[in-house]
């Protein structure tokens, strides 16, 4: 049995935040039906086409099924309800108040199904002064400090390479989820309030005592650290190595083969940065990436090569960890996918449920479900589903 097998989610999101959410629910097991505007969820339409989908869409609707709803129609709202009154959570990333405006907010679902758990996933919250401004990611990120953190110094900051405020507040929300749900008793329905601005700041928790003691001492560090040497990339004769040395142990190992003092502390290798970066690049100047790696692992130094994305999806070890695949799908073709990062105990990750072709589920949920089989062809016709 999967983790949330029987657990039954409307993930009514767009974009990446909600919909990555519910995608990880849907990985763990439960039954997501992702509910989309009569044209589709519009990251249908965005990025690399595979059949007539954007990729992003292919990305973060794993294991869902699908249903299109006019939720702003009367008929709409009513059996947007109804599937309410059969599910177990309720996810959506809307703008604040948008769920109210259509009449299907947290009041009016937890009055149809006093039970539910719902999850609204915003920019910056239900609360503060800043809830009200509209966000996406790259808003998020510039407000929580994120860009300041990345970059190199003395330059202008940078935004992350991922949607990281997309992402973690997504993988927050979907543990806030689980917590709930582990928890839920019969008639107490549960309101979730995630922020992306908020998973900004949670992701920068090693910086704030920095940030705390004035503006120069917490800017952009590039790959460098603000507390560990030698923690940089150093370029090599076919592309770039990253060292990480964290503690004494890793310093004493590469010590000796830098020919440099290895009882020197953190604070004193911090210290000498300058010096340790200019003797390490000299020495792995001659040595390809992957080289300098091997010789520093065999240390017991973490080092790596930097990989381009094209590398990566290349890597075995990606292969070996069942993280990519190219999977068959019967509209859009075949599609290379990224699996799921959440192997659980010795079953490992589950099989893919392909992502759904909009509207698919409408005569199967709607119809057999609902008890409304009698009706589609009208509401068709009305406009209320594709």
């Amino acid at each position: 049995m999967t983790r949330l097998e029987g657990i039954r989610v409307l993930d009514i999101g767009l974009n990446t935040a909600g919909p990555y959410a519910a995608r990880l629910l849907g990985d763990l097991g439960a039954d997501v039906i992702k509910v989309e505007s009569l044209e589709g969820e519009g990251t249908r339409a965005l990025g690399m086409r595979y059949g007539d989908t954007g990729y992003l869409f292919h990305n973060n609707n794993f294991n869902k099924r699908s249903v299109s709803l006019h939720v702003q129609h009367p008929r709409g709202r009513e059996i947007f309800l109804e599937m309410v009154a059969q599910s177990d959570v309720v996810i959506e990333n809307f703008a604040i108040g948008t769920m109210d405006k259509w009449g299907i907010g947290y009041e009016a679902c937890r009055q149809v199904n006093p039970s539910i758990v719902f999850c609204a996933i915003k920019g910056f919250g239900e609360s503060g002064p800043l809830c009200n401004l509209r966000a996406f990611d790259t808003v998020t990120q510039a407000l929580s400090g994120i860009m300041d953190a990345t970059g190199e110094m003395g330059l202008p900051p940078l935004k992350a390479g991922p949607s990281a405020c997309d992402i973690l507040s997504g993988a927050l929300s979907a543990m806030a989820v689980i917590s709930v749900l582990a928890g839920r008793k019969a008639g107490q329905a549960q309101f979730i309030d995630t922020a992306l601005f908020d998973a900004g700041v949670f992701s920068l928790l090693p910086l704030w005592p920095l940030a705390k003691l004035g503006r120069d001492t917490a800017q952009s560090l590039g790959n460098r650290h603000p507390l560990h040497a030698p923690f940089a990339h150093f370029r090599c004769s076919d592309g770039l190595l990253m060292v990480t040395v964290t503690c004494d142990v890793h310093w004493r190992s590469l010590a000796h083969w830098l020919e440099l003092n290895p009882l020197w502390t953190r604070s004193m290798r911090k210290q000498r940065e300058a010096d340790i970066e200019a003797v390490l690049a000299e020495l792995v100047s001659t040595h390809t990436a992957q080289e300098a790696a091997e010789k520093l692992q065999a240390l017991g130094v973490p080092a790596a090569p930097v990989l381009d994305l094209a590398q990566v999806a290349q890597s075995e070890h990606m292969k070996a960890r069942g993280m990519i695949g190219d999977v068959e799908h019967p509209v859009f073709g075949k599609l290379p996918l990224i699996n799921t990062a959440l192997a659980t105990g010795r079953t490992g990750r589950g099989p893919w449920r392909l992502q759904p072709v909009l509207g698919e589920s409408n005569d199967e949920l709607l119809g057999k479900q609902l008890g409304r089989e009698g009706e589609l062809a009208a509401l068709r016709s009305k406009g209320v589903i594709r």
